[in-house]
């Protein structure tokens, strides 16, 4: 914590300054202020970057340029409240309110590369978008004049479901659409815990396919670890857009047909091995994907509805139909990695 910080680094320097530190100043700020720049920084290497923003901060004028010092990680962390205090519900004119007030605008001048949206779950389950006042276009328009160009890094997660599958744990489109507008410049996003949307035939706007290459450009690696959706996913049609990904981490990924029953009928292209047509995980995006994580992954069974493993014959029709595979993690045996590894010697498979 700030305050063992601080003891730890005042106790490095001679006795009178420590005294002198101690006993003159009238507050925290004035503290830190009077300790020689070596322990200001030395006290920052100890905390981490949530309490430095939410406390260092507020505790000393000198934590900007502290901060920037070159011995020092150069990540910088920041959180977006979906919902205000008291509010139950997303509401858009709200959050685009708040973020364009000039005390938010003000805090933000130091540039954060890392940003992670919180207040948006309660009781596990994903807080839903109340109806708005404002248009499209003035949403819009609002988004467009608030762009955040340092931050590459965004966090959407949420914490992992114990309760079962039956809490709505989707994403309300109105934050992806916002968030990606306003962040052009992301580079990696995280997803996980999050249930995926219901497809229907057509439909294209998913949580993933709102942060297409016009919108971030530069995105190149997905994070959606413990997914529960459709099988519409493993279509990788709505990663179509996302031009430049080259990595894809869905870990426990849990395909269950009962979200997109439209498409339950193609779940078999997948699994089953007498299938008519075959089709290999991410059809619609796989030929630039790179490194890609699959452990733990399962199906719910049309008639059954047993949960199964990924088939070992799933995972290798992935690994041979993907030209630039270079890093694959998933339940393959160690039989099957032993053959694979013959077929693409340029591939690194891990466990």
């Amino acid at each position: 914590s700030l305050d063992v910080a601080v003891l730890l680094c005042i106790e490095q320097i001679p006795l009178p300054i420590q005294m002198e530190a101690i006993i003159a100043p009238s507050n925290e700020g004035d503290l830190l202020a009077s300790l020689p720049h070596d322990c200001r920084r030395n006290i920052l290497s100890y905390v981490t970057s949530t309490e430095l923003y939410a406390s260092y901060a507020a505790a000393s004028q000198l934590c900007l340029a502290d901060s920037r010092d070159a011995q020092l990680p150069q990540t910088k962390y920041g959180e977006f409240h979906a919902t205000g205090r008291g509010e139950t519900e997303i509401n858009m004119e709200s959050l685009l309110e708040r973020i364009s007030h000039s005390s938010f605008v003000n805090a933000w001048q130091i540039p954060r590369s890392h940003v992670k949206i919180v207040s948006h779950e309660r009781d596990g389950a994903v807080v839903k978008t109340k109806a708005d006042d404002l248009t499209f276009e003035e949403m819009q328009a609002r988004a467009i004049s608030l762009s955040f160009g340092s931050i590459t890094s965004l966090d959407l997660s949420v914490s992992q479901c114990k309760n079962g599958g039956n809490l709505n744990r989707v994403l309300p489109r109105g934050i992806t659409w916002l968030l990606s507008t306003m962040m052009p410049n992301l580079i990696e996003l995280d997803l996980s815990n999050l249930h995926g949307g219901p497809m229907n035939e057509g439909d294209s706007v998913s949580e993933l396919a709102l942060f297409n290459s016009t919108n971030c450009p530069n995105l190149t690696k997905v994070v959606w670890n413990n997914r529960v959706g459709g099988g519409y996913f493993l279509r990788g049609r709505d990663m179509k857009t996302l031009t430049n990904l080259r990595e894809l981490w869905a870990d426990n990924l849990h395909c269950d047909w009962r979200y997109d029953k439209l498409f339950a009928p193609l779940l078999s292209q997948f699994f089953d091995e007498d299938s008519i047509v075959q089709r290999f995980f991410f059809f619609a995006c796989n030929e630039r994907l790179e490194r890609v994580s699959l452990l733990g992954g399962s199906y719910v069974k049309i008639r059954t509805n047993e949960a199964i493993k990924f088939p070992q014959m799933s995972l290798i029709r992935f690994v041979r139909n993907t030209p630039r595979l270079r890093w694959f993690r998933s339940d393959l045996t160690e039989e099957n990695v032993r053959m694979l590894s013959k077929e693409r010697p340029e591939i690194t498979f891990a466990s």
